[in-house]
């Protein structure tokens, strides 16, 4: 008869895709993680995975036990949270959750809400990539949050918010340049933005349409460095409301011309392959910014 334990190693080397990261996620070595798989096998008498170039992936039966394991994995979760100790409901929930998100989102809104995922319990790993890339829903992560659509209809997506892009410069900017009064103004005026040949994301690709024959002077990857320019009086930024918007220094340009609207889209992992922590890391994401949608699209 198989373990339990065994089938919880072997759903977790599904969600992870090797031996190593299954191991980092169980607190195990990744050799444990092997021998594990062997006893599953020899107990069942058949293979549950295969070895790839990429890692490993499981094979038709193996995928067959993934049910079983799963609701092995809702059962003990639910079990640790009645015997939880006081004050620490849900102490069972353990495991990594990792999320990717653009450079902003996550640091003004992921990071909080992982900060508080990880008090209530302590023993979730919490991981947070961040880019500004398309949604991929191919790195590895439970939760992946990007800028409009994702590349594939076959992923399961839902909008997660809507946020605003909007204008701000320095004072320092202003008095040596003049404030443009209307987006006509705007030409002639230094552009801090993404790097255009770097830019991967369509959703973001504005500057053809909000400034038409203009171009950026000052490009970054990072969202954050791009603030620090405007700031230092390098010049006009398109950047998120909600991040600029609390910015000292910055002062916002002519909100009733430009104020582009974008969605925050996040993808999940399969169905089959979510960990009950990451749902929980979801649930706070979405209180979170439900809760502060004000600072997305402020009036």
């Amino acid at each position: 008869m198989a373990s339990a334990d065994d089938l919880l190693v072997l759903l977790e080397v599904a969600r992870s895709g090797t031996f190593a990261a299954a191991g980092a996620a169980l607190g195990i070595e990744h050799t444990t993680v092997s021998r594990r798989i062997t006893a599953l096998e020899r107990d069942l008498g058949s293979p549950v995975v295969v070895r790839t170039a990429r890692g490993c992936a499981l094979t038709e039966f193996g995928r067959a036990l993934l049910d079983g394991a799963e609701r092995i994995e809702r059962t003990m979760v639910a079990v640790g949270e009645l015997s939880g100790a006081p004050g620490h409901p849900g102490a069972a929930l353990t495991g990594l959750v990792r999320i990717a998100a653009p450079e902003a989102f996550g640091a003004c809104f992921v990071a909080p809400v992982m900060a508080r995922v990880h008090r209530r319990h302590p023993a979730v790993t919490l991981e947070l990539v961040t880019a500004t890339r398309p949604l991929v829903q191919g790195v590895g992560a439970d939760l992946e949050i990007g800028v409009g659509g994702p590349a594939s209809s076959r992923v399961e997506a839902f909008t997660l918010a809507t946020y605003t892009l909007g204008l701000y410069a320095s004072d320092d900017y202003l008095r040596l340049r003049g404030r443009p009064r209307e987006r006509a103004e705007l030409v002639g005026h230094s552009l801090v933005y993404y790097i255009d040949s770097l830019l991967r994301v369509t959703d973001l690709d504005l500057i053809g349409e909000l400034f038409p024959g203009g171009s950026v002077q000052i490009g970054s990857t990072s969202v954050h460095s791009q603030i620090q320019v405007a700031q230092a009086g390098g010049g006009i930024g398109i950047l998120p409301n909600f991040l600029a918007g609390r910015t000292a220094g910055l002062t916002r340009l002519l909100p009733a011309e430009v104020d582009v609207p974008l969605t925050f889209t996040a993808v999940l992992a399969p169905r089959v392959l979510r960990r009950p922590a990451a749902a929980e890391v979801l649930r706070e994401l979405r209180e979170e910014v439900d809760r502060r949608s004000a600072e997305l699209r402020p009036a």
